[in-house]
């Protein structure tokens, strides 16, 4: 019985040891924010969103590295006395992330700072400008593969922290900040560069030990 309890305690010693040592972890993550075009006059507050996967790995020190594959919402809202103009971009984007975790590998809760360079590809949207004169309200909608760009590039950074929630899964907020480097539009008389701040949430697991 007492050979028995020894075999046991060591199995879930080796188990634990196999699980803690996991440096990859995989999950979904969702987000909300603002989203804003540079030199825009009369700005508005514009609804940004992202859904996707994240991707990360963790080294022994407190270095990691990390890779977003996800659905995003960009744009922009001006309005005057008499004209709203609406831009919506949809992109699909990949940042890719050098990450700083706080406290020592293992601990439950883990502050994290991140940044790195983030790519979109643009697959939809459109621009509605509504008119108003007298009673009148006219609206005109272009889309976006009209007036913008295909690629979109910046730099991403976050600050935000990582909670075990069970063995093996994480809960994930990162409040992000998004700087758009490149001009959006193909004919345009200023630059506008994407802009976007806003709070992701996601759940992540380990799936594995990389070397």
């Amino acid at each position: 019985m007492k050979k028995s309890i020894r075999i046991t305690l060591a199995a879930l010693t080796i188990s634990g040891s196999v699980i803690a040592q996991d440096n990859l972890s995989l999950g979904g993550t969702a987000g909300f924010g603002h989203t804003w075009l540079s030199n825009s006059t009369n700005s508005r507050y514009q609804p940004a969103g992202n859904l996707g996967l994240s991707l990360t790995y963790s080294t022994e020190t407190n270095w990691g590295f990390g890779a977003d594959l996800k659905w995003s919402i960009e744009g922009g809202k001006t309005s005057t006395s008499n004209l709203t103009s609406t831009t919506r971009l949809d992109y699909v984007r990949v940042p890719l992330k050098l990450m700083y975790f706080f406290g020592e590998r293992g601990n439950a809760f883990r502050p994290k700072l991140t940044v790195g360079p983030s790519v979109g590809f643009l697959i939809g949207g459109k621009n509605e400008a509504t008119t108003i004169a007298g009673d009148t309200k006219t609206t005109v909608e272009t889309k976006a593969s009209d007036f913008a760009k295909s690629v979109d590039l910046g730099v991403a950074a976050s600050a935000g922290f990582n909670y075990r929630l069970v063995e093996r899964t994480w809960l994930n907020v990162d409040l992000n900040y998004y700087h758009g480097l490149t001009d959006i539009m193909e004919a345009a008389s200023i630059d506008q560069k994407n802009r976007n701040i806003g709070i992701n949430v996601g759940v992540s697991f380990g799936i594995g030990k990389v070397q």
